[in-house]
């Protein structure tokens, strides 16, 4: 058995297979050489629509035999960090979204002249093509309906080399028999789409379902109930039982195992210090505002769930960062992702996060005529500062820029403030 090195792929990228059995058939039917799509979110995790529904699945654990053949492709033009983020927002609004085999079925050559509904209902090249679309950027003519194999000849993408590394029998067997946080997250996830389904037939994603407890009161008892029955807001409890040392770090000190393993885990960790877990946050500062005007029992779970998310977020991060300033420093100034105050990606978090601090931060901007002022008060000069404990502070906000006064203030509020790698 084989895998795709999760350090080779970037989010963003496109990932195609050609698998045996049914999958010949899709091949076939598209005169095309491949029969799957998947996009790549984050690292080692991507997304895709298969008769299961659109979910979020680790790369590492996507075996593949031999013989089976795997097709990478990526962006020919780079685009910049705010439209890969809206890519990855636009895939994730997906989640949960069920399949639809007849419309997967128009999409090949044969069935040109069929009626072509456009549901919100997905296939895997329908989930790759919209999501981009939706970020502006047409990689096929008609991204409702496009196979596997156009999407590949897309010219707006470029192949490159696919690197795939030998899983051994016994990780497979360990693999097989330990357990899946994925599957998990999956299986509750479709208990709690299942009971909204179960008020309105037409929710389709995880996002349909706050919409329906705005208009629908009567489902709020309904969702609440399966979020509790499911699992739903225990999955993330798996994680931590299965990798604890990856939130404490006297345990991640503690480790036994290969160094060179450790290293690399930390510095895919720190590579997405924010954008990784970005979304928790942005979810969290929505569930606040929808619960605050449409109060709901499944909406103030949601929210504690969250809190959780974020918190657990934040430890990883820290817990990696901390562990290469002490083992490998050098590493840690190369990949830490430090999100530049008052950049365009900046502001796309921090809009969405924090838009009071965008606001103030924007009209400082534009009345002294510059980005290089104080994210708060408009002063100079200033430093950039990543924000340690935005869980507890300000959640989201990956960065500030500060003058000598605010720092002071803001330290003096709790904000845990470290500068930037690059100006230390």
């Amino acid at each position: 058995m084989k895998r795709i090195k999760i350090d080779s792929v970037e989010p963003g990228d496109i990932l195609f297979t050609a698998r045996p059995g049914t999958s010949k058939a899709v091949r076939i039917a598209t005169h095309g050489i491949v029969s799957h799509a998947m996009i790549c979110v984050q690292h080692g995790s991507f997304i895709d629509s298969t008769m299961d529904g659109v979910q979020a699945r680790n790369l590492q654990r996507e075996l593949f035999r031999d013989d089976e053949k795997v097709f990478h492709f990526r962006l020919k033009e780079p685009v910049t960090q705010e439209v890969l983020s809206s890519v990855i927002d636009y895939a994730r609004a997906e989640i949960g979204a069920r399949y639809s085999l007849p419309e997967a079925g128009r999409s090949v050559p044969a069935a040109r002249s069929m009626r072509k509904p456009r549901t919100k209902r997905q296939f895997c090249s329908r989930l790759v093509a919209r999501v981009y679309k939706k970020a502006g950027i047409d990689l096929v003519p008609d991204a409702d309906y496009c196979s596997p194999e156009v999407l590949r000849l897309s010219p707006l993408l470029v192949e490159v080399p696919v690197e795939t590394e030998t899983v051994p029998p016994q990780e497979v067997k360990w693999s097989k028999a330990r357990r899946n946080p994925v599957k998990a997250t999956h299986k509750a996830q479709n208990a709690v789409l299942a009971a909204a389904r179960s008020v309105d037939p037409d929710v389709e994603s995880l996002n349909d379902i706050y919409p329906l407890l705005v208009n629908r009161p009567d489902a709020d008892p309904v969702i609440a109930a399966a979020l509790r029955s499911s699992g739903y807001l225990d999955v993330w409890r798996m994680e931590i039982g299965l990798h604890p040392w990856r939130y404490d770090q006297s345990l991640i000190e503690q480790m036994t195992g290969s160094q060179e393993d450790l290293r690399e885990y930390c510095i895919g960790t720190v590579r997405e210090a924010y954008s990784g877990g970005v979304r928790f946050a942005v979810n969290l500062v929505q569930l606040y505002a929808l619960n605050s005007k449409h109060p709901r029992e499944s909406l103030r779970l949601q929210i504690e769930l969250y809190q959780t998310l974020v918190q657990n977020d934040q430890r990883r991060r820290e817990v990696a960062y901390t562990w290469l300033a002490e083992h490998y420093p050098d590493d840690l100034k190369r990949y830490m992702e430090q999100v530049e105050p008052h950049s365009a990606y900046w502001y796309s978090i921090v809009d969405r996060v924090e838009p009071h601090l965008a606001a103030l931060s924007r009209h400082a901007v534009e009345a002294e005529g510059g980005t290089n002022v104080c994210s708060s008060c408009g002063d100079e000069p200033t430093l950039d500062y990543r924000l340690v404990n935005g869980a507890e502070t300000m959640p989201g906000v990956p960065s500030l820029r500060l003058c000598d006064d605010c720092i002071r203030n803001r330290r003096g509020m709790g904000n845990v403030l470290v500068r930037f790698l690059a100006a230390s």
